[in-house]
């Protein structure tokens, strides 16, 4: 209970240090998770501390940012309020948060800045079209129920999964790109 409670005073005293550090180290594990469930021999202990990176530098701070700036949506009917909120997350934020999202890691990758925005175009429909299945959902309960300083961290520990979902989908090799084959002098079938 100590800990909880030493958590509680940094949270309230210094929140988006807080936010900052949780958001690194949930999203740092889920890409481990990920690496472990795909059976990877090694960990990439690099793809590791990009994605930590990522979610430490280029989204706890302006989820935090964000979400005071949604206090400001009110109306007196509390559902309505919700609604609104919600949706403007959804619908105005997310889909332009997660462009910014996949170029960025893949900067991070160090690909250059047009293959960046080039591989975000690829995968950013598929990205936004499946977190319109989780997040409404999880926003609403953030919205409802949480109060604000801890919604980045609600955030956070549904992204470990949403994240290892992700780090899947972006880190896998694509399928479509086309396979090198060896010179012929290379090639170890005896011809007969």
């Amino acid at each position: 209970m100590n800990l909880l409670r030493t958590f509680n005073a940094t949270l309230a005293r210094r929140p988006l240090i807080t936010q900052i550090v949780v958001s690194g180290a949930v999203s740092g594990a889920g890409d481990a998770f990920t690496q472990y469930l795909t059976g990877q021999k090694h960990w990439d202990y690099m793809r590791t501390a990009r994605f930590s990176c990522l979610a430490a530098v280029f989204i706890a701070p302006p989820l935090n940012v964000w979400f005071r700036v949604l206090e400001r949506v009110r109306f007196t009917n509390k559902h309505a309020q919700v609604f609104a909120r919600m949706s403007i997350d959804q619908f105005m934020f997310s889909p332009i948060f997660n462009a910014i999202i996949l170029v960025n890691l893949r900067l991070l990758e160090g690909i250059s800045f047009d293959g960046s925005v080039a591989r975000m175009k690829k995968d950013w429909y598929d990205v936004y079209t499946s977190s319109l299945r989780l997040w409404p959902a999880v926003q609403l309960v953030n919205f409802y129920f949480v109060p604000l300083n801890y919604r980045v961290i609600l955030i956070q520990v549904v992204a470990f999964f949403w994240n290892s979902w992700l780090s899947f989908k972006t880190q896998a090799p694509a399928l479509d790109e086309p396979t090198v084959e060896p010179p012929a002098q290379y090639n170890t079938d005896e011809e007969k």
